[in-house]
């Protein structure tokens, strides 16, 4: 199940690159997985990459850290929890053509099943989730990661730290390109990865997430990706080019935010092992497009939501209050209502 196979698409996606060419092709290291991308052509031959360590399609693999020690919430309890948020949980519209689960059939992971295959969890070790820019941010751009940085670190109940800038300069003649036919320049996501972030993971990171204003891609053979990430080796790189204009209006500010927030959650939520959710809808959803993706909703089903609080060790109230707080701060009105109902579910 983890070998290269084809299939057609018409839409960008978050687990796929998009290539150049209609033939069948791989990558030069398959423990890496594509985030997200957007096709040139109507229809054409993808190949999709499923990664031997852990992907969004393959059974999660622990890299043997154990759970913090003062975890708030026992299975049992967690358990409770999901049943408590039972109820909100919204029925998967059946499949559109061409939308991720038309072309994927996953077999999803629920709560039981995820505390069996001992989950990448926070520990006191490897508690801290940082943020590497590269390249030279506007004063939008800045806020756009600020936020996303400080709906991290609520999300997954951990320290978020941001890093020095990197002067994309840095990176050599070999790891960059101009697009051949539109022109755009991009960075090669394995440099990113293998040259920059992984030599450089700190001790205390569960991962390192590098954003960058520069568009990606991930070698030959292929257009462009929204992002990249190894999920064993904890390190990920994806791009705010193609979320839109954030200095257009506030609308557009508030939807490139969102989307920003969305990317980083659900890739992070793969770091946790966490698989594609097929449960309801939900964040962990898999997407084959932006169109899909921003129908998806950005909190979580009760499943997702009770492996999301055993991995990280949260209060789930506490954390409901937070998220809350953040979506009222940033305009998401259906993300504030769907919290504020689910605390009234644990409340009683």
């Amino acid at each position: 199940k983890c070998q290269p196979i084809q299939t057609k698409l018409n839409l960008q996606n978050r687990c796929y690159a998009t290539p150049k060419t209609s033939g069948p092709l791989t990558m030069p290291n398959s423990r890496y997985q594509c985030v997200a991308a957007q096709p040139t052509l109507l229809v054409f031959v993808v190949a999709i990459v499923f990664c031997p360590l852990f992907s969004c399609t393959c059974e999660a693999q622990s890299s043997g850290n154990s759970p913090v020690s003062d975890r708030p919430l026992s299975v049992s309890q967690v358990k409770r929890t999901i049943r408590s948020l039972k109820s909100l949980d919204e029925k998967i519209p059946d499949p559109k053509p061409g939308e991720w689960l038309d072309q994927h059939k996953e077999k999803g992971q629920l709560f039981s099943k995820y505390t069996r295959i001992r989950p990448n969890v926070l520990s006191r070790e490897r508690g801290t989730l940082y943020i590497q820019p590269i390249g030279w941010f506007s004063e939008t751009e800045k806020r756009l990661m600020k936020s996303t940085a400080n709906y991290l670190k609520v999300y997954f109940n951990c320290q978020v730290k941001t890093l020095a800038d990197i002067d994309p300069a840095t990176i050599p003649a070999s790891a960059r390109r101009k697009h051949p036919q539109w022109g755009d320049e991009q960075l090669l996501t394995s440099h990113i990865l293998d040259k920059i972030l992984k030599p450089n993971l700190p001790k205390d990171a569960f991962a390192t997430i590098a954003f960058t204003q520069q568009d990606l891609w991930p070698g030959d053979g292929w257009n462009f990706v929204f992002g990249f990430a190894a999920y064993r080796e904890r390190v990920g790189v994806w791009s705010l080019y193609r979320f839109g204009d954030p200095e257009e209006s506030e609308e557009t500010y508030r939807k490139c935010l969102l989307r920003m927030i969305k990317l980083a959650t659900h890739e992070t939520g793969h770091m946790f092992s966490m698989r594609h959710c097929t449960h309801a809808r939900c964040n962990m959803q898999g997407s084959n497009s932006l169109e899909e993706s921003d129908e998806q909703p950005l909190h979580l089903c009760s499943e997702c939501h009770g492996k999301t609080i055993y991995a990280i060790g949260a209060d789930p109230t506490k954390r409901f209050k937070a998220l809350k707080s953040l979506c009222d701060q940033h305009g998401f009105k259906a993300e504030s209502k769907h919290y504020a109902t689910a605390i009234e579910k644990l409340d009683r």
